[in-house]
């Protein structure tokens, strides 16, 4: 019982400084006033309420594929034009040291944003979704440890 009392001291302590705080007066017994919001004049402020520009800039020329566990790299073109239908992967760098991204041949993207690797038989070898942090994470199979990433040179 002790507990709860000194709880509820807290709180209304709690509730009357932070009206206090905020310029509405709390007079005790009398209950919060009805019209807090009515009374309170806002003023839009534009650092809170401007509007955030539009990302113009264009998107990476070039692109990385790291396979997180053998650690090679290879540099593709930009995987954003990559068609609905499958088409040559456009490697600037050789992909030989990875297993998975030595296989790679054709590559398509569907309309969720997936991106498609394919081998010469047009066999699926990789799936890439959209990342957080990266352009892409792979997705299948589901060992494999390949993400794509903006190319810096």
């Amino acid at each position: 019982m002790r507990f709860a009392a000194i709880a509820l001291t807290i709180g209304v302590a709690g509730v009357m400084l932070a009206s206090r705080v905020q310029g509405v007066a709390i007079v005790p017994g009398a209950g919060l006033p009805a019209t807090v919001i009515a009374d309170a004049e806002v003023q839009p402020s534009h650092e809170i309420t401007g509007s955030i520009q539009s990302d113009t800039r264009e998107g990476p020329k070039a692109a990385r594929l790291i396979d997180l566990r053998s650690g090679a790299t290879c540099k593709v073109a930009n995987p954003q034009v990559a068609d609905h239908n499958f088409s040559r992967v456009p490697i600037v760098s050789h992909c030989s040291a990875s297993p998975e991204l030595s296989k790679i041949a054709y590559w398509r993207s569907t309309p969720s944003g997936v991106l498609i690797m394919a081998d010469s038989g047009g066999e699926t070898v990789l799936e890439f979704a959209p990342g957080d942090g990266v352009l892409y994470e792979s997705i299948y199979p589901s060992n494999a440890l390949i993400t794509i990433v903006p190319a810096r040179s």
